[in-house]
């Protein structure tokens, strides 16, 4: 159930990103005026944001469930952006280790206060039991958005390892797409490439990663 749940997600990461693959090039395209390379390398469609990542997986997720019909899969929902305050999971079996969950995180210098957010969780939406998946979604888009691409990456990491070692949830998955270091720093893509491998032969963690290189296509 669990594996499935995360191949489904893998699914419809593939889907975005072919989605995104195939539209990208028509926008910079049909741009009016039209733009030269440097104009389409600073452009930013599709995803003007990080929450627009995370729908557009979100969305392609449901489309997915919506396809297996079953009822192993009819109870389960998607949820973005959500606190792990303990005041909304009372009835749940691993309520009691969210405070440990906070505490964790605020001595890795994750978290100064309050309680951590999760960019997505798929859980049973009629049982009470740990969540089925949790993932941390990045889109880098810049230098003013991220200045140490190589932190935001290990911050996520170490937050996905905590919840999944305290047994909050069954699977962590990480993802990312970058839509600037690819094009504007090769060191730093190349870091960050090295990076994402040794997160999946360390970690054994799901890593999703793709560029925005296809809104070059035309150039």
């Amino acid at each position: 159930m669990v594996t499935q749940i995360e191949r489904m997600l893998v699914e419809a990461w593939e889907k975005f990103c072919d989605y995104y693959d195939t539209r990208a090039p028509r926008y910079q395209d049909s741009w009016r005026p039209p733009l030269d390379r440097a104009g389409a390398l600073e452009s930013h469609w599709i995803c003007w944001t990080e929450k627009d990542l995370t729908f557009h997986v979100g969305r392609f997720f449901y489309g997915i469930l919506k396809e297996n019909e079953e009822s192993l899969f009819s109870n389960i929902e998607i949820h973005f952006e959500k606190s792990l305050d303990p005041r909304h999971f009372r009835d749940y079996l691993f309520v009691n280790r969210l405070e440990e969950l906070r505490t964790r995180l605020i001595e890795e210098g994750i978290l100064n206060q309050g309680y951590p957010e999760f960019d997505l969780i798929v859980a049973y939406e009629n049982r009470p039991y740990r969540f089925l998946l949790c993932a941390e979604v990045k889109c880098f888009r810049g230098t003013r958005y991220v200045r140490d691409p190589i932190q935001v990456i290990d911050n996520d990491i170490v937050k996905l390892i905590a919840i999944r070692d305290l047994e909050i949830a069954k699977k962590v998955v990480f993802v990312l797409f970058d839509d600037y270091y690819w094009c504007n720093n090769v060191n730093t893509a190349n870091a960050i490439q090295q990076r994402l491998d040794e997160i999946r032969n360390e970690n054994g963690i799901t890593v999703l990663f793709h560029t925005s290189e296809a809104k070059l296509e035309n150039y």
